[in-house]
């Protein structure tokens, strides 16, 4: 069942100024507490239980334990300012291509599935929302967005670091990506590193609730570092959000 969103008018204000700073270091990095004002009093709290029912990652290429995920989609449509329509689509296999992650081949690999229930929590819709108002920003594009999501936990312990980005540096394969930090306990680095062009990586590391990033992935590329326990059982929890425009 679709589902309706409206932003208020002070989202704008806000989301153009970080949509651009996108347009012009094609990365923006939004504080958290920022990011928060915007949505629903409440929501994330529930929302953020959900991390704790991923799956294993059992496609990892390098055969590690340390990664738990869903995956779901939704398309976006936005039929006049701060108003947006979204729909959950029929889960599929994620696939990304061999030229941006040669680790994986090519091949399709299979997630456990978001519900729609949380697809279309207003939480999650509210962040999907200030994403495209950001991006929007740059692309002017108004109509149809297909939206990738991916609830993910990098878990470290002593023994065993866990690994956000195993593939290291690299590009995903969409037009824009958002990085969403939902929770951050036990553990050391987790640093987001942008590597753009003929210039200086840009060194970031995400620590409070919904600290987060949008890149225009097609003019750059990105990695994580490492997570490493810090004594005990380390958790990193990002929401990521794929953004094509159609």
């Amino acid at each position: 069942m679709p589902v309706d969103v409206r932003n208020q008018s002070d989202h704008a204000a806000r989301t153009g100024a970080w949509g651009d700073a996108l347009a012009a270091e094609d990365f923006v990095l939004v504080p958290g507490a920022e990011l928060t004002a915007l949505l629903p009093a409440g929501d994330l709290d529930r929302l953020a239980n959900g991390w704790d029912r991923l799956e294993l990652d059992e496609a990892l290429f390098d055969g590690g334990t340390y990664r738990y995920r869903r995956y779901g989609r939704l398309r976006a449509d936005g039929d006049s300012p701060g108003h947006r329509r979204f729909t959950p689509l029929p889960h599929a296999p994620f696939w990304q291509s061999a030229e941006c992650m040669p680790d994986y081949g090519g091949r399709e690999r299979v997630f456990g599935a978001i519900s729609d229930e949380t697809l279309l929590d207003p939480a999650l819709l509210g962040l999907v929302a200030a994403d495209l108002s950001v991006v929007e920003r740059v692309t002017g594009h108004r109509g149809q967005w297909d939206v990738g999501l991916h609830m993910v936990r990098v878990v470290a312990v002593p023994a065993e670091p866990g690994s956000p980005t195993p593939e290291g540096r690299h590009r995903d394969g969409h037009d824009f990506v958002g990085m969403h930090l939902f929770r951050r306990t036990g553990c050391v680095g987790g640093e987001s590193i942008v590597y753009r062009e003929g210039r200086v990586p840009v060194h970031l590391t995400l620590t409070q609730r919904l600290d987060s990033l949008v890149v225009a992935d097609t003019r750059l590329t990105h990695e994580v570092t490492p997570v490493v326990s810090d004594g005990m059982t380390g958790v990193r929890d990002m929401l990521l959000v794929d953004l094509n425009a159609t």
